[in-house]
């Protein structure tokens, strides 16, 4: 009786003693995944930071100009050009300008226009090319309606 008690007692610190060994090993695997996970969310930090740097910002794209008044006096002529400098900053002059659209429909307008065209039946794809619309845009305004088409 004492002899299998022994046996057993044995088997038991064998068992702890495997345990702690098992433990041990996934702890150190823990740890490494742990690193690798720091290590990819540094490097991925950093690249964002790396692309966020060499895109400029949309301010630096387009500068914003008045649009020209009617009675603007014909340009003098200019000197012939100077050699161009080194290059360097953008002057404001040298960047492209954006300007308001000469004449935009009422966005009621359209929206009459494209509700009128759906009651008569015509599909959406035809509609959209007769008011200058993307087909999902004509579909939004159709479906935006709180009346039945």
């Amino acid at each position: 009786m004492t002899l299998i008690l022994l046996v057993f007692a044995a088997l038991i610190v064998a068992l702890q003693i495997a345990l702690t060994f098992t433990l041990k090993r996934m702890l150190d695997l823990l740890a490494a995944t742990r690193d690798e996970v720091h290590d990819l969310r540094l490097r991925v930090q950093t690249l964002e930071q790396e692309r966020d740097a060499a895109t400029p910002p949309p301010s630096a794209l387009f500068t914003l100009m008045p649009r020209p008044e009617a009675a603007v006096p014909a340009p003098a002529p200019s000197p012939p050009p100077a050699p161009s400098p080194a290059p360097g900053p953008a002057k404001p002059a040298d960047l492209p300008v954006l300007h308001e659209p000469a004449a935009a429909t009422s966005t009621d307008a359209v929206g009459a226009q494209v509700r009128a065209l759906a009651r008569q039946g015509m599909p959406v794809r035809e509609i959209a090319e007769r008011c200058g619309l993307s087909e999902a845009e004509t579909e939004l305004i159709i479906h935006l309606r709180q009346e039945p088409v």
